[in-house]
């Protein structure tokens, strides 16, 4: 009998995790696993899901504690799908999405739960206002009483491990995020005139974007900077790009699953985000030999970059020593090149079957 998997995130939009779990929808075992796909609202995404795939699209007309008012809804089909079999498995992804999973479905016979977390928790600290102060407290209490209820906690990187561990004495296992569809030979490196810089992350305050273009309009060089990404951030961007007049320097762009247009021909990343879980746009980079610079921001980020091993790490967010690293790697790349000659070994962690095989191993452990 197949094992019915209920795969399910709030937003099914930009984002690492949509992407991760696009990739385990294409690639899980058919003969094993039934697969669903739950999300709330439109998604830009759906049209990507694959066809022998289940859609359970759950519309709503609230605004406010959207996710929340639509657990009615989840609970609801969840009790009728999960009746008459015995072998069911829902897996949340993000930490409040988590915490409504345990509220609202721990109690359905047959279904086991897994938590995916997918981003650093030390970000309930960072955007501070009295709002949130409380709202923080609230989501740390609960992260405590139910991640310790699932079934499994998984996290997409070490680091995130042992913050759970450390801060609420959850036990976790680990299972990268797999982005690499195939390993792309190394690229020489070459001279050119025009510098092409690239960003790769929704437009949100986490991905601080903002601090990025104010970064660029110190450049006295010739490069573009070229971000891809997409959300409620955008025209706040691009007003900010035109204040600075840089309409000819910078450019806002739609994510795109060609890869190849994004980094085949780049010759750096450059990431200012203030948390991530693990940064899939890193290991995409590394695949086509783009170098990677950093803040060394809370979560993954340090990581995915072995610590300074395969990219510059930026400890503070300064303005100041972006462009002086920025400066450096264009008047000498070679200098930041050779710290991202990666084995194929190493990269190999990250592909997608390769990821795809551990999380079936994991699920297949359950059961």
């Amino acid at each position: 009998m197949k094992i019915n998997l209920f795969f399910f995130v709030a937003n099914f939009n930009y984002g690492g995790a949509s992407i991760a779990i696009l990739n385990l929808l294409k690639n899980i075992n058919r003969k094993q696993f039934k697969i669903n796909m739950i999300f709330i609202g439109n998604s830009v995404y759906k049209k990507n899901i694959p066809s022998h795939v289940n859609v359970i699209n759950i519309k709503t007309n609230i605004f406010f504690f959207k996710t929340f008012f639509s657990f009615f809804k989840i609970r609801k089909i969840l009790l009728i799908s999960t009746k008459d079999k015995h072998r069911n498995l829902f897996i949340s992804n993000i930490n409040y999405s988590n915490i409504l999973s345990i509220l609202f479905l721990r109690d359905i016979k047959n279904l086991k739960i897994f938590l995916y977390e997918r981003t650093s928790l030390y970000e309930l600290n960072l955007f501070f206002n009295l709002v949130n102060f409380f709202k923080n407290i609230i989501i740390k209490k609960l992260i405590k009483n139910t991640y310790s209820k699932a079934d499994k906690v998984i996290t997409n990187s070490y680091t995130l491990k042992k913050e759970l561990k450390l801060l609420y004495k959850i036990k976790a296992s680990v299972i990268y995020s797999g982005t690499i569809d195939k390993l792309i030979n190394k690229k020489k490196i070459k001279k050119k005139k025009n510098i092409k810089l690239i960003s790769v992350g929704r437009f949100s305050d986490q991905k601080n974007h903002e601090f990025l273009i104010k970064m660029i309009s110190k450049l006295n060089n010739n490069y573009k900077l070229y971000i891809y990404g997409g959300g409620k951030l955008k025209n706040n961007l691009k007003k900010l790009i035109s204040y600075l007049k840089l309409k000819n320097k910078v450019f806002l762009l739609p994510f795109t699953k060609n890869k190849y247009k994004i980094y085949a021909d780049a010759d750096l990343m450059l990431h200012t985000a203030y948390f991530e879980g693990l940064p899939n746009c890193f290991l995409d980079a590394f695949n086509y030999s783009v170098p990677v610079i950093a803040y060394n921001g809370k979560g993954g980020i340090s990581e995915a970059l072995a610590y300074g091993k395969y990219g510059k790490l930026i400890n503070k967010l300064n303005e100041d020593k972006f462009v002086k690293s920025v400066d450096k790697f264009i008047k000498d790349p070679k200098s930041l090149k050779k710290k991202i000659i990666i084995s194929k070994k190493v990269l190999k962690k990250f592909t997608v079957n390769n990821v795809k095989n551990n999380f079936e191993k994991l699920v297949l452990s359950q059961f």
